[in-house]
Formats: C-alpha cells, sequence, structure tokens
C-alpha cells in the first residue's frame, strides 16, 4: 500500500495491539501526506475530542490545490457515533457506502476480537463490510518473543532467545513498553551490537512491583502469601499463564542443574556458565537450594506440568490454576 502510494478511500486499523494500530497509522499517514505539496490537506482528529458531523465535514471536503486530502481519526471508538437506524440513513453508513475517492479517511481503533463480523454492533458492521480493515489481535506470549528479536534486528542488533525471554518476563507483554525498554537498551549498549541477558538486566523492567522475577523470589523463600498476591496482580494486569508456566519451570529447571554442581565447583563464574544463569544470581539461588531439596524441586516442576495440562486442556480459570500449582509447590 505504502510503497505504491495508493490508499483506500476509508481504512480502519483496529485490534488489541495498540502500539502496532499507532505504528502502522503513523506511516500510512506519513506516506498519503507527503502527496500533498500545499501542507493544508492533511488532518489528524482524536476521536474524545471531536464529533462525528466535524469527521464527516472534513472528509467530505475536496482538497486544495492536490490530489487527495488525508485525515486520521485516532481512537476512533471514543466518537459518539449514535444508533444506525432501519432506513440505512445514518451518515456514516451513507459515507462509508460512498466514500471521497479523493480522501483518504484513516481509523485507528482499539478493539476486542470481533468473530462475527456480520453482526458487529454499529458502526463496526458498517466499516467491517464497506471499508478496508487491517486488524491487530493480541500477540501470544512467544510471538511478543519473536516481535522483540525482529526489532532488535531492525535496529541494527542482535539478541539471544534468552535475553529476548527474559526482557518479556521482566516488563511484561505491552509492545510500547517493551519498544521505549529497546530504545533505552540501544542507549546503553553504545557501539556494542549483542543485546545480552546482562543488559536486560541492568536496564529493563526495574520500576515494576509485580513481575515473574519477584515471583521467582517469593517462591524461593518459600513466601506463599507474598507469591500468590505478586501472581494474582500479574494475571490481573495481564494475561500471563503460559509465561509464568515456563519461567518457572525454568526456574526450577536451573535450580535442578545447581544441584548437581554445588559442592563440585566452586567458582561462581563457572558455575553460571554451566547451569545457564548470570554471575550475580549464583548466590541466590545457591540460597534457594536450602530450602529446596532436590524431591522439592522435582514435585515443583510436576506441579507446573500438571497446571500446563489442566489450563491448555480444560475452561478453569487460568488464576486459580496457578493458585493451586503455588500451593503445591510450597506445601
Amino acid at each position: 500500500m505504502i510503497s505504491k502510494k495508493i490508499f483506500p478511500p476509508v481504512l480502519l486499523i483496529c485490534g488489541e495491539e495498540e502500539y502496532l494500530i499507532d505504528h502502522a497509522a503513523e506511516q500510512l499517514f506519513a506516506a498519503a501526506s507527503t502527496l500533498d505539496t500545499t501542507g493544508m490537506n492533511a488532518d489528524m482528529m482524536d476521536g474524545e475530542d471531536v464529533t462525528l458531523d466535524a469527521v464527516l465535514s472534513v472528509a467530505r471536503s475536496y482538497p486544495m490545490m492536490s490530489e487527495r486530502r488525508v485525515l486520521w481519526v485516532r481512537r476512533f471508538e471514543k466518537v459518539s457515533v449514535g444508533r444506525e437506524g432501519k432506513k440505512g440513513d445514518h451518515p456514516l453508513l451513507q459515507y462509508v457506502k460512498q466514500p471521497l475517492e479523493s480522501t483518504f479517511l484513516l481509523l485507528t481503533a482499539t478493539l476486542p476480537p470481533v468473530k462475527n463480523k456480520s453482526t458487529a454492533k454499529f458502526p463496526w458492521n458498517a466499516l467491517f463490510q464497506h471499508a478496508s480493515v487491517i486488524e491487530y489481535p493480541r500477540m501470544r506470549e512467544h510471538q511478543v518473543a519473536a516481535w522483540v528479536r525482529d526489532r532488535v534486528q531492525a535496529l541494527g542488533r542482535t539478541i539471544t532467545p534468552d535475553a529476548s525471554d527474559y526482557l518479556v518476563a521482566r516488563c511484561g507483554t505491552s509492545l510500547r513498553d517493551l519498544s521505549m525498554e529497546l530504545d533505552k537498551l540501544t542507549l546503553f549498549m553504545g557501539d556494542r551490537t549483542d543485546v545480552t541477558v546482562d543488559d536486560v538486566n541492568e536496564i529493563a523492567g526495574s520500576g515494576k512491583t509485580y513481575t515473574i522475577f519477584e515471583l521467582q523470589k517469593a517462591i524461593g523463600r518459600r513466601d506463599l502469601p507474598a507469591a500468590l498476591t505478586i501472581c494474582t496482580k500479574m494475571m490481573e494486569a495481564e494475561r500471563l499463564d503460559m509465561l509464568i508456566i515456563t519461567m518457572l519451570t525454568r526456574y526450577f529447571v536451573t535450580l535442578f542443574r545447581l544441584t548437581d554442581v554445588r559442592g563440585v565447583i566452586n567458582d561462581n563464574g563457572e558455575i553460571a556458565r554451566t547451569v545457564g544463569i548470570p554471575p550475580y544470581f549464583v548466590n541466590e539461588y545457591l540460597d534457594v537450594l536450602q530450602r529446596y531439596h532436590p524431591v522439592h524441586i522435582e514435585a515443583a516442576i510436576a506441579a507446573l506440568s500438571a497446571a500446563d495440562a489442566t489450563i491448555k486442556s480444560t475452561s478453569t480459570d487460568p488464576t486459580l490454576v496457578l493458585q493451586s500449582m503455588l500451593v503445591r509447590i510450597m506445601s
């Protein structure tokens, strides 16, 4: 669309990934606006501060000394559009059915998934039927980690899978937050090109209270009330059940490996390389082994596996499954 400089009369970009929606819209708006040499035919409106009449008035206006008028309405879900009516004479419906070809009307909206577009509420049913639509559904945890790696590559750097998983675990799955953390990492690294776990640990997510690492620390202390609170708060903010299970499984597998080298290798740096953790975590992990016998670690891994199977195969509330899992791990 951008490379061919062809823009539909009405385009809706919607979904749950607000960062991707805004990023795509910014690129399209900038590309479409470059066709206007006068600077008088590109407008941006915010749905919370504008009426539908104002939007349609601009959309119906012919461009001045240019081939195209560009109008971007952000947060279109905030615009009060009223009811559809029974005669098909709603102004928005009339416009999207017969839009002005010289206008590129770009609408962006944060929307939950719409399973059946034909039965969606107005105005979304009209837009799904008559406008061009691009959707950005919420990414799963593994997709977010892949997005981080692609984003790092676009910045001219590389990041290991462990470091990308670590970043997501520390910062959550908000792409906007992750993008900001990657910008901070880029400045922190200077001329270096390889992003490591150490880099992420140094910079990312330090201000967050409820993270997988705080959860791990609570589990390591056998502090069940704190672990339940952190887990519940994490799930209230976002559904992170698979991320929690994956990271905790990795945590206990690391502890299990550590039981084999404890007392055999005395150098923390060598221990870190052998079990695959940053050197400054070694003493913390060794301290956890004072409270977790290998039998307890095996039981924890079994509890994590059972929770994973339950969430994937039943409709049980994932938060309840995780809470029950934590009780099993620390009982």
